[in-house]
């Protein structure tokens, strides 16, 4: 989704990472902080006393892979303009927002993501009855749930604690008995080789390294058993997905973003959407917006792939 949402968070948020994620957010690779990005974020202001974030920072720097850890404390150490800093800063937040969100956020998360309708017809081309299946990127269930009610064992996998947390207790108020939940990447799918009949994710894989790409491609396709399917529902770069032998679709229907209540609608908006969806609340007055208010494609469509070994 291609959504500017409203910032609220601060460098000293990043304090809510681990260890292990601090070292997937901060690193070389395409869609993540950069470790020069961040130690000119982290840079100390030589004019002023105390550095506030200096704690902070050698968390950072003993979390991070070796190469990164090094590029980290050097760019750190350098005299840093404080134009140069305060944009470095934006960048990091800008890139972290969601990460931030589900960390920290994980609440409004469920409220966003409950708002989103998405076309559960998808799951048809992935062939989930009685399979095993990987939700991968599964956030706080948004598709584990109606999955676990037509496959015989779903692994729901996301990054983030916090989301994890809160989709065990949902499957646990619905009673489901053949969802495990599982903390991985796309890059390091926690499963053996031809574990699953097929994989699903909803927008959450991206060609960026740090949201798939190639690598985390190339694991989903190492878990899939020969025949089945991967399913990437709501894709971000459908272009992207059929370099790569997948196929697209559409599915007919209407969908919108529909909330309980106007002020649901109005407190996502805020956090969330922007000007235009506040602007279509207050003529409209109904706690409902159409994904052309967001310049987003609905998320009926969708990219599968038959796996070949």
């Amino acid at each position: 989704m291609s959504i500017e949402p409203t910032t609220a968070f601060t460098l000293a948020d990043l304090a809510v990472f681990d260890e292990a994620h601090l070292r997937e957010v901060i690193a070389n690779v395409s869609g993540a902080v950069s470790p020069i990005m961040a130690g000119c974020a982290f840079a100390a202001d030589k004019t002023e006393g105390q550095d506030a974030l200096a704690p902070l920072a050698r968390r950072i720097e003993r979390a991070l892979a070796p190469d990164d850890r090094a590029t980290f404390a050097q760019t750190r150490q350098r005299d840093i303009p404080g134009g140069e800093r305060e944009a470095a800063r934006r960048a990091v937040l800008e890139t972290l927002f969601w990460e931030l969100v589900y960390w920290k956020s994980p609440d409004d998360y469920e409220r966003l993501t409950a708002g989103e309708q998405v076309h559960l017809g998808a799951l048809d081309a992935a062939h989930v009855n009685d399979a095993v299946v990987l939700d991968a990127g599964a956030g706080a269930g948004r598709v584990t749930l109606p999955l676990a009610r037509r496959a015989r064992t779903v692994y729901a996998m996301d990054a983030a604690p916090p989301l994890l947390q809160l989709l065990e207790r949902k499957v646990a108020d619905a009673d489901l008995r053949n969802v495990e939940v599982l903390r991985g990447v796309f890059r390091r799918v926690p499963l053996p080789d031809d574990s699953v009949d097929a994989v699903i994710s909803c927008s959450a894989f991206g060609v960026q390294e740090a949201r798939g790409g190639e690598r985390g491609l190339d694991e989903l396709q190492r878990v899939t058993r020969p025949g089945g399917r991967i399913l990437i529902l709501w894709p971000e770069d459908p272009g992207w997905l059929a370099r790569h032998g997948f196929w697209y679709a559409t599915l007919p229907g209407r969908l919108t973003i529909t909330f309980p209540s106007l002020e649901d609608a109005y407190a996502i908006a805020t956090r969330f959407y922007g000007p235009a969806a506040l602007h279509h609340l207050e003529i409209t007055q109904r706690p409902e917006l159409p994904f052309r208010v967001l310049g987003v494609r609905p998320p009926r469509d969708f990219c599968c792939l038959t796996v070949r070994k």
